[in-house]
């Protein structure tokens, strides 16, 4: 088990505790403990292992077929089936708790998961800001589908090329997840505005589980910038960012160890 620097815990107990808007900007390593591999950083990172051509608009539209073989299910092997077989470990449910018990806190997720939802985070307080691994939609702009989200997609058959189908207009579905030719503006379901409403608004930025190398992380720390929020950071690593307040350590050990701190024991 990892150990927390008292002190540092300490300081972000007291600076969480002040009652300002706090907006929490998770990623793959609060993920980690429940069995999915992170994206970079790592020796089974998914990074490291294919390149971010293939997780493309434009590669999907080329070659459907060998986008969810060759990119889809080769960097997320669990959702070759009928979706990801995973749980919220402690950190996801430490998170919870805090949040539900703060009306002022606010979650921005990278992570495709949904395991914020799992763990009971209500749906208006976490934007999943990257989109959803079990979420599809047409990728046909000309479609009247090409904005509403579809859900219930089994990829059971892919392997024998049997993909899932529009029932509009035939077209190939794609996940519901931001790809690297697309903006966050690019779907109303990735609640771009919010997130950035959310960032504007806030007094504290905490980041968990983050390696800062993606859009949202680089629009919150401007954000934070530019508003005078706190910047506190929960990660393995420290975050060398003018005045971040680093809590070293993985999340699934910190969150607990904060939410102990932040919601006293029912009764």
């Amino acid at each position: 088990m990892s150990s927390l620097d008292d002190a540092a815990l300490t300081t972000v107990a007291d600076h969480l505790q002040t009652g300002e808007g706090v907006v929490w900007v998770t990623g793959a390593g609060l993920s980690v403990a429940s069995g999915i591999s992170p994206y970079r950083k790592s020796k089974d990172a998914v990074w490291e292992n294919f390149i971010t051509d293939w997780g493309t608009a434009a590669r999907f539209k080329a070659d459907p077929l060998a986008w969810y073989q060759r990119f889809w299910f080769a960097a997320h092997p669990g959702l070759k089936g009928d979706g990801l077989d995973a749980k919220p470990n402690a950190g996801h449910r430490a998170l919870t708790t805090i949040v539900r018990a703060r009306p002022n806190h606010h979650i921005i997720t990278q992570n495709i998961d949904g395991l914020h939802g799992d763990s009971g985070t209500p749906s208006k307080r976490v934007v999943e800001i990257h989109g959803r691994h079990d979420t599809f939609v047409c990728p046909n702009k000309a479609c009247s589908m090409s904005s509403t989200p579809v859900t219930g997609i089994s990829l059971k058959g892919v392997d024998d090329g049997d993909l899932p189908e529009c029932d509009m207009c035939g077209a190939v579905l794609r996940p519901l997840v931001l790809l690297f030719d697309e903006y966050y503006d690019s779907q109303p379901f990735y609640r771009a505005r919010e997130a950035r409403n959310w960032l504007n608004d806030a007094a504290i930025v905490a980041f968990v589980g983050t390696s800062f190398s993606v859009g949202i992380t680089s629009m919150a720390l401007h954000a934070a910038q530019a508003s005078g929020a706190t910047i506190i950071n929960i990660n393995p690593e420290p975050l060398v960012y003018e005045d971040a307040i680093n809590l070293i350590g993985p999340a699934e050990i910190a969150l607990p160890a904060l939410a102990e701190r932040l919601v006293p024991p029912a009764g």
